[in-house]
């Protein structure tokens, strides 16, 4: 009897591993060969002063001969404008590089143009992240049946690609370099202009939803610095990770499908002519800028930073050149005065520590933006953060979190968490010493700087570092952050080590200031949870 209950509970123990087994085997983890895949290299087209892009830009670039110029795109609707008159002026060339492509309302309207000039001529190479394309091979692949336009995945799964499930058996389960992916966001025209920052292709990056959207920050670039994001581009075009997408279609799209695809986005962008968002793209002065050549544009020097795409499949101790994140430790290292931060998920880790620890020994200012529980939508990542405030604070950081919402719709979103209209803060931002600037899509977090591939764009400017502090000033008012900071346990309590204390959020509302000693706009069960996250989550992955 005893060897027969033995048994039973072995076959039970061994249930969970087989049912793994059998999905994994079912969703075909281990049958993608990289190396398998017919593949074309091409380059970046140089830039030409015949291409209309040359031709706007041209003077300017000749007066600044080794200078490169940069513009930056703080608001959603500018930043769209901008990919979209790129687009329609582009002659010779459009490369794009990016972790999320929705097809959704601003989506669509941009494949839209993107078609249409690759009617006129124009070559389109689209690399986007397989992680978020989940049964989306065929429509990627109907794009990609325009003779003049190429489509291809970057680090892609296997097996059944349109299941969650085998996607989520395969990060966990798969090869390790799944669990690593392209973060990257590049946008070239005719390379002459790019643009490089925290936006991905999607309605919440581009103020076009209305119940969330997200505060972001991109940069335009003209001049040398765009040749070399486009000799990043082609390193991720051409690397054994980027396949064509027309490799997970059984059968390839015909013109026919091709053809419907162009009737769903005409459609779409009729159906858009009279909404509410078409109405803020005409009436926003940002395109008239472009038109007419009044872009602020700040000539200076900078430089293009980007992981290596073998960055997926590699160590950083075997690999340390594949890495971008010890330039920008070094960046920060060599703050003097103040250094701004703004990350939106942020988990110092030991080393982000140390780096703090030495900026306030030397009498640099630390300020960081990142969002409240609230306002993030990566509780686990809160989480990891949540580990760290206190010690930040007795460093003497300042630390601020961004408010879910403001105005007058606060009062609503008080009333039913979660379901008004929300902020989150996207963009990924350093100013130091107001003289340096560095936008990119890397997050101050473990994630950013060991496992997912990111790039971004460092200006050496006091001009354009300066633009970019009264962005941070203004985010950190009290009308829109909290700022985080230790209170005496007990109200009128006299309290010689402040440190000591609770932590407090202080914010302002209706004019007054308000102080919560919980996390704000959050119910009892949130709290709860962040707690029970901050003892398992891995801080590696966060």
């Amino acid at each position: 009897m005893e060897n027969r209950m033995k048994q039973r509970r072995a076959i039970w123990h061994t249930l969970p591993l087989l049912f793994v087994l059998i999905c994994m085997s079912f969703s075909g983890c281990a049958s993608l060969s990289l190396d398998s895949y017919q593949r074309t290299r091409s380059s970046a087209i140089p830039s030409s002063n015949e291409t209309r892009l040359g031709r706007e830009f041209g003077a300017q670039m000749e007066q600044h001969p080794r200078e490169s110029g940069f513009c930056l795109l703080s608001s959603g609707i500018d930043s769209f404008l901008a990919r979209a008159y790129l687009i329609d002026r582009s002659d010779h060339s459009l490369d794009l590089q990016y972790y999320i492509f929705y097809d959704d309302v601003t989506g669509r309207l941009l494949l839209e143009r993107m078609v249409a000039a690759a009617d006129r001529g124009v070559r389109i190479r689209l690399l986007v992240d397989d992680w978020n394309i989940t049964g989306k091979d065929f429509s990627f692949a109907m794009i990609a049946a325009h003779p003049n336009i190429q489509v291809r995945t970057f680090n892609p799964f296997s097996g059944h690609r349109s299941l969650i499930l085998s996607r989520m058996l395969q990060y966990g389960y798969g090869p390790k370099r799944l669990k690593r992916r392209m973060h990257n966001k590049v946008f070239i025209a005719d390379n002459t202009a790019a643009i490089v920052g925290g936006r991905n292709i999607g309605d919440e990056y581009f103020g076009a939803r209305t119940d969330v959207n997200f505060s972001d920050l991109d940069i335009l670039t003209l001049g040398p610095i765009t040749e070399k994001i486009s000799s990043a581009f082609d390193e991720y075009w051409n690397s054994e990770f980027a396949i064509p997408i027309d490799a997970f279609v059984r059968s390839p799209p015909s013109v026919e499908n091709l053809e419907e695809c162009r009737a769903v986005l005409q459609t779409h962008k009729e159906k858009m002519k009279d909404t509410v968002y078409a109405e803020q793209l005409r009436e926003n002065q940002h395109l008239e800028h472009f038109k007419y050549g009044n872009l602020p544009v700040v000539w200076t020097e900078g430089e293009y930073h980007w992981d290596r795409p073998g960055k997926v499949a590699s160590s950083r101790e075997n690999e340390p050149t594949f890495y971008m994140a010890p330039h920008i430790n070094s960046l920060i290292d060599e703050t003097q005065t103040e250094a701004l931060l703004i990350s939106p998920y942020f988990v110092p880790g030991k080393a982000g520590m140390q780096l703090f620890e030495g900026l306030r020994e030397r009498g640099a200012k630390v300020k960081i933006l990142t969002n409240s529980l609230a306002s993030n939508d990566a509780k686990v990542v809160h989480a990891g953060y949540a580990r760290y405030r206190k010690a930040l604070l007795r460093l003497g950081v300042d630390l601020y979190e961004m408010k879910p919402t403001s105005g007058e719709s606060l009062a609503e979103y008080r009333r039913d968490i979660g379901s008004s209209s929300q902020g989150a803060l996207h963009a990924k931002t350093l100013v130091l010493d107001r003289n340096v600037l560095f936008v990119s899509s890397f997050n101050l977090d473990p994630r950013s700087a060991w496992f997912d591939t990111q790039n971004g764009i460092v200006v050496r400017s006091p001009e354009i570092a300066r633009q970019v502090a009264r962005l941070f000033e203004t985010a950190t008012s009290p009308e829109n952050a909290y700022r985080v900071t230790f209170e005496a346990k007990l109200p009128g309590e006299d309290f010689s080590r402040p440190q000591d204390g609770k932590l407090t959020w202080i914010t302002e509302e209706d004019g007054k200031e308000v102080r919560y000693y919980n996390e704000p706009m959050t119910r009892w069960w949130q709290r709860i949870g962040l707690n029970i996250l901050s003892w398992f989550a891995p801080e590696e992955m966060l």
